[in-house]
């Protein structure tokens, strides 16, 4: 790797019917800067790839049978050869500018494993009201060697489509990789505009959000912790939003209880 000009991989993760969406992320092709392009799919036949994607020597496109997403990121990362990988969805827009602040931040941090950044909806706005305690994958680059010498990968029991929960997978990676004694950082630039729905949008009324969150409480900060902070968020959804916190609370401590 040349520090000064680490090349990138853009990771991006699909599925069968949104396959012809791709084309419309890629830019100009540009030296340094490829995109790989996991596509995962459950029903036969094989999705066929479209051959704009095959005609860019810059783009590689895997098939993966299989469900859930955290499945899928961990296929594209096995599938990166770049120096950085950069998480990405199908549905993210990326621009020059973009890229020349990711390949900038890993040339004067040439001691970092991991660089979080900040994302824009696609009307320009933040995506959250920086700062905030956790991290959204679009918003996560990280050094391949890095990942992989230490067997890092995200969490199959989380994530959309998960084993057992619907979500938290990047909170469980972080984690993982606090422990594993990564170096992170954090570049308070964008990187990437994105639709700005997130999966925890519905958690005052979606069990298994509910169920997740208390999973991944428990994940990452033990199991005392996370009943404590449980009680917390339930008590916040009582005095800010008037809702029923008993609900929340058994779900949360639920999800707790099935990751011991």
């Amino acid at each position: 790797m040349d520090p000064a000009h680490p090349t990138i991989d853009i990771l991006i993760c699909t599925v069968a019917d949104r396959l012809e969406n791709i084309a419309g992320m890629l830019l100009p092709q540009r030296e340094g800067v490829s995109y790989v392009v996991s596509v995962q799919y459950n029903s036969d036949p094989s999705p066929v790839i479209p051959s704009v994607l095959e005609s860019r020597p810059d783009v590689r496109t895997g098939l993966f049978r299989g469900m859930g997403l955290s499945r899928n990121r961990n296929n594209s990362i096995n599938m990166a050869t770049a120096d950085i990988c950069v998480i990405a969805d199908d549905d993210n827009v990326y621009t020059d500018r973009h890229l020349d602040t990711i390949i900038d931040s890993w040339s004067r941090n040439p001691d970092a494993d991991i660089m979080i950044f900040r994302a824009e909806t696609l009307q320009g706005k933040p995506l959250h009201p920086y700062p905030v305690p956790y991290v959204c994958s679009v918003e996560m680059t990280f050094r391949r060697d890095s990942i992989q010498s230490r067997g890092l990968k995200f969490d199959e029991r989380f994530g959309l489509g998960g084993t057992l929960f619907c979500a938290g997978e990047e909170d469980v990676f972080m984690a993982d990789a606090r422990r594993a004694g990564l170096v992170i950082r954090y570049n308070p630039e964008v990187i990437v505009r994105t639709n700005g729905i997130t999966t925890s949008s519905g958690f005052g009324t979606d069990k298994r959000l509910q169920m997740t969150k208390g999973a991944a409480f428990g994940y990452v900060y033990g199991t005392f912790s996370a009943v404590w902070r449980s009680f917390k968020e339930a008590g916040w959804y009582l005095f800010r939003k008037r809702t029923n916190p008993f609900p929340i609370l058994f779900n949360m401590l639920k999800g707790i209880w099935i990751l011991r």
